[in-house]
């Protein structure tokens, strides 16, 4: 006959922490939220007491306590993409070495599951970080008013308690322009980011600037993933450009896939640029031209807006352009 299962052992209880080192309760909580100090030999019975029958604290019951959960909810909008990965990496680095926890919640691109998801996690956490948010401005608005703690990432709301740190993406654009009109080109496609990215919306601001007059810039609905930059080439390619500017460097390697597929030479046939500088960048086949901003400096300067005081004002963080072998002279043509 099949034995009933065993149940399982009891959770234990501040009291039963309480009991076994013979104090109250209220001695309990102290030693173990930090609260009010008690003697070193009472918080030492305490502690051994508690490790002696495997008391784990609630962390909702802790952070009612300190009124600080030490921890700060991270959004991105794809985390298959190496740039958010990058700043995830550094993010956490910062805040595990202040001691606190970071809790990370993915969006695949949808604006409402965005706002869900900042909105849920303003509740458990000391301060929230958007990555490229692309939810609206009024939504946006929303969870600033719902967060104790707002900062942005290459995205900028007028708020006084929200502060942003953005990579100069027209900076950026504008040099890819002066480096590709320096080798000739003429007629260059840009393969544009989703429609509510703000960043896309700073990034087209370098085709207004002086590096990319005289060149002729047809603008290609695409994305920001890699599958986006392989079903956008086509039409990119309609239009006869000697090179492609992509939103960014998943994009890009999704357009060399492509091309490659296609039996077109990179940079022979026609050039390509990223932008962002992934980690793949540096290994794709040819290596890709693309503007690079640090993504340690964009997650220590976020990280940095999580200080006693809110800081409203705006970082912006440069790059540089980094040229490989996907940029040539364009072809002659026949």
């Amino acid at each position: 006959m099949r034995k009933p299962a065993a149940k399982p052992a009891a959770r234990a209880t501040i009291h039963d922490v309480a009991r076994l080192a013979e104090v109250s309760t209220a001695t309990v909580s102290r030693v173990l939220s930090g609260g009010k100090p008690v003697s070193p030999e009472v918080a030492e019975r305490v502690r051994t007491a508690a490790q002696d029958v495997g008391y784990r604290p609630n962390p909702a019951a802790q952070t009612l306590l300190r009124g600080s959960s030490r921890t700060v909810g991270v959004v991105v909008p794809d985390l298959g993409n190496p740039y958010f990965a990058e700043i995830l990496k550094g993010v956490a680095a910062e805040a595990a070495a202040d001691d606190h926890h970071t809790l990370v919640a993915g969006t695949e691109e949808d604006p409402e599951q965005e706002y869900r998801s900042a909105i849920e996690l303003a509740r458990w956490v000391d301060g929230l970080l958007l990555c490229a948010p692309r939810m609206s401005t009024p939504r946006l608005r929303e969870v600033a008013e719902a967060a104790r703690r707002l900062v942005l990432i290459n995205r900028v709301l007028r708020h006084p308690a929200v502060g942003s740190v953005v990579v100069d993406y027209h900076v950026g654009v504008r040099a890819l322009c002066e480096h590709l009109a320096s080798l000739g080109h003429k007629r260059i496609a840009y393969l544009q980011g989703p429609t509510a990215a703000w960043s896309d919306q700073q990034r087209q601001r370098g085709f207004r600037s002086p590096e990319a007059s005289g060149l002729t810039i047809i603008r290609v609905p695409c994305g920001s993933t890699l599958v986006d930059g392989q079903e956008a080439v086509e039409e990119a390619l309609s239009y006869n450009p000697t090179a492609m500017i992509c939103f960014n460097d998943h994009v890009a390697v999704g357009v060399l896939s492509r091309l490659r597929e296609l039996g077109l030479s990179v940079p022979g046939d026609i050039s390509v640029a990223g932008i962002d500088d992934a980690p793949m960048s540096a290994h794709t086949d040819p290596g890709l031209t693309t503007y690079a901003a640090s993504t340690v400096e964009l997650g220590r300067q976020a990280w940095s807006r999580f200080g006693p005081e809110p800081t409203p004002a705006t970082t912006h963080v440069q790059g540089e352009l980094v040229v490989r072998a996907s940029t040539a002279h364009p072809p002659r043509r026949r």
